[in-house]
């Protein structure tokens, strides 16, 4: 097997078979040429000839074992990213495997190689008095405020990725009744987002200072040099205003809030307003509705709620109050902790 074949296979992966064929995002194309990128060098190392010369040959199922060990012991992946690296790799060999019969006992091989199962877990999310305060310490009349403002208004009131808002043009917006915005989400599937009447406002108010028209195909959010904001960007910005309002929120110091954790903000909000689980789907732009019931799982308060329904259900017995909240004993040593 000659070495040019793992090379023209791995270009007509990327340039036909990803993007011409499947229609995936640069985001994804890219991701999985940060895992081919790694795969080679792993595989250039461990047969100890140039990566030029390396053929499909090399590229069997102990080796990418191997590469897997490899992220998790030195590089420190996480079981996740260990995941997403392998998903990668059976994507391509599922693409060789369809494409020459001949390497169909390597595809194989390494198409056997499992996923590793992992802790999933529990969501965090703002309680709706963190998001007030969050809001209530940026100051509108700047620039970058009114910036601020608009944006976290807009992840609030829609729950996008991060990737989806940092994507969104100023046309992807209506401006008039009923107001919404269309978003581009995984997949390439696109959805609509009705948006609140503040949401709205307070993002006309940030364009106007810019002098945006709001038909103009032009980036919604911009940085300081006036180019499009990018995901890390959005991630400063937040971690900026959470630490803000941590001052006079002292639960906000206890929190780690990425622009992931005001989309489940978004969801478990949602919920608690008694919003229909498969809106709430739509809204999110969830594949499977399994993935919404997360958030089912993780409301306390809800939880909390079908806890004292169910203690109505059950005999209370002589001289024992019904719940351990009116148990005066009970509470006042909880006090004194």
């Amino acid at each position: 097997m000659k070495s040019t074949d793992l090379g023209t296979l791995l270009r007509n992966f990327f340039e036909q078979h990803l993007v011409a064929q499947r229609g995936l995002s640069a985001h994804t194309v890219l991701a999985y040429r940060d895992s081919w990128k790694l795969l080679l060098q792993f595989a250039s190392r461990r047969h100890r000839k140039p990566c030029v010369t390396l053929t499909l040959a090399d590229l069997k199922a102990d080796t990418v074992r191997g590469f897997l060990d490899y992220l998790e012991r030195e590089r420190r992946s996480a079981t996740a990213t260990r995941n997403c690296r392998l998903a990668a790799v059976h994507a391509f060999f599922q693409y060789a495997a369809q494409t020459d019969p001949r390497y169909l006992a390597y595809c194989q091989s390494v198409l056997t190689v499992p996923f590793k199962r992992h802790t999933q877990h529990v969501p965090e999310y703002l309680e709706r008095q963190e998001v007030l305060q969050i809001f209530a310490q940026i100051n509108c009349q700047t620039a970058v405020g009114r910036r601020d403002d608009g944006l976290l208004r807009m992840l609030y009131n829609t729950g996008m990725r991060a990737q989806e808002l940092v994507s969104l043009d100023v046309n992807h917006l209506r401006f008039t009744r009923p107001y919404h915005v269309r978003i581009l989400g995984k997949g390439r599937k696109e959805r609509t987002c009705p948006l609140w009447t503040e949401t709205v406002q307070a993002i006309k108010a940030y364009l106007a200072a810019r002098t945006v028209h709001p038909a103009d195909a032009v980036p919604l959010f911009v940085n300081a040099r006036g180019q499009r904001l990018s995901r890390f960007g959005l991630r400063h910005i937040i971690t900026h205003r959470v630490a803000e309002a941590a001052k006079v929120c002292p639960s906000l110091f206890t929190r780690k809030v990425t622009p992931h954790t005001w989309r489940h903000t978004t969801a478990m909000h949602l919920l608690q307003s008694h919003v229909d689980l498969n809106m709430i789907r739509s809204w999110l732009g969830h594949a499977s509705i399994e993935t919404t019931n997360t958030y089912v799982e993780i409301d306390l308060e809800m939880k909390r709620k079908t806890l004292r329904a169910a203690e109505k259900l059950l005999p209370v017995q002589s001289g024992r109050k019904g719940s351990w909240q009116e148990d005066d004993q009970l509470m006042a040593w909880l006090s004194k902790l």
